[in-house]
């Protein structure tokens, strides 16, 4: 049993450094994306035909492997070779997602309270003179109040659009 044990640990070491070799190989030529595909479709041809193991099973029905599921996997395999996640592109992912959020929340603020403030504020008498409707002979809603509001309605637009993003956009 120990011999054959260690046997297996020989092929596997075997594997391990021909492995070894052949990223170190990849590492260091530049190979146009085609190739990059004929290779890692003939790596998971080469897994998928020397594993005799059952961790394959649901995607194996009748020992012919899914089409669907080979699809999805290429795709998915393909996906994470192109983006290469890691801890650092996502943390900075995250921060430029809180960076923008923060910087949206400050500007729609700012739009509000200059919305409002234009409308609490006397304005000048150039925009006093274009009244669109009056409220008494004093008094009435001009272009000025218009205006402010506007922009009032787009700070509010914008905050409001701040946090109701789903995630799945």
């Amino acid at each position: 049993m120990s011999e054959d044990h260690q046997n297996f640990s020989d092929s596997s070491a075997a594997i391990h450094r021909k492995l070894d070799e052949f990223i170190l190989l990849l590492s260091e030529t530049s190979i146009d994306h085609e190739s990059l595909q004929e290779l890692q479709r003939k790596f998971h041809a080469a897994i998928s035909s020397a594993t005799s193991s059952k961790a394959l099973s649901p995607y194996v029905k009748d020992g012919k492997k899914n089409a669907a599921t080979d699809h999805a996997d290429a795709d998915f395999d393909q996906l994470l070779f192109i983006n290469q996640l890691d801890k650092n592109a996502q943390n900075k992912f995250s921060v430029n997602q809180l960076m923008n959020k923060v910087i949206r929340v400050v500007i729609s603020l700012l739009l509000i309270l200059l919305g409002f403030g234009m409308i609490i504020m006397p304005a000048p008498p150039y925009f006093e003179m274009f009244t669109l409707f009056y409220i008494n002979p004093n008094d009435g809603v001009t272009i000025m109040d218009v205006i402010s509001l506007i922009v009032a309605f787009t700070g509010i637009y914008i905050l409001i659009s701040t946090f109701s993003k789903r995630k799945g956009k």
